[in-house]
């Protein structure tokens, strides 16, 4: 009787949970606000957003191919490069990810220059970031998922601005970005 009485209450996000992620995408990008953001479908094509399409020839093994080296090089270049997970992601657990960048600074010989501490949005935590080098960078987002800007919006939203202003995520002591 009370799952009957909450299924009354359930939106189009709360509805089942989709592990692979297809339908928040397509109920993301199609939210009218997100697309303006993106300033995507300027021309208000009266089809939805899909992420089929036959234009890209992606591969089911695309997903094995090892990044490291794509990554090294990036680094090398001296290009900004910055590596973030929810710290709430059961697709790409931040655990990996944090090793993997923490594998590539030590293949790089790069030594941390902000250790493992917390970042700040608005006077709450939003995640922990650490920092190897001038140019490579660890954040988590606190109470995101695989999609952190579905999940948390505002934090996406503070971590995307230190990002594009190359500026470090601001701490208890820093001002905040924005």
């Amino acid at each position: 009787m009370q799952e009957l009485r909450l299924r009354q209450f359930a939106t189009k996000i709360s509805v089942g949970v989709d592990v692979c992620m297809s339908y928040e995408r397509f109920f993301y990008f199609n939210l009218p606000e997100v697309q303006q953001a993106l300033h995507a479908n300027r021309t208000h094509l009266k089809y939805q957003w899909s992420m089929c399409s036959d234009f890209l020839n992606y591969s089911n093994t695309d997903g094995n191919i090892d990044m490291l080296p794509t990554l090294q090089r990036i680094v090398e270049r001296k290009i900004p490069l910055w590596v973030f997970s929810g710290d709430q992601d059961s697709v790409v657990p931040l655990l990996g990810s944090r090793s993997l960048v923490r594998e590539l600074a030590h293949t790089m010989g790069l030594h941390v220059t902000v250790p493992y501490s917390t970042w700040f949005r608005k006077g709450q935590v939003g995640g922990w970031v650490t920092e190897y080098g001038n140019f490579l960078t660890f954040a988590t987002v606190r109470g995101a998922s695989h999609m952190v800007p579905f999940a948390q919006p505002d934090r996406a939203l503070g971590l995307f601005r230190s990002i594009v202003l190359g500026r470090r995520l601001p701490n208890a002591t820093s001002p905040p970005i924005g």
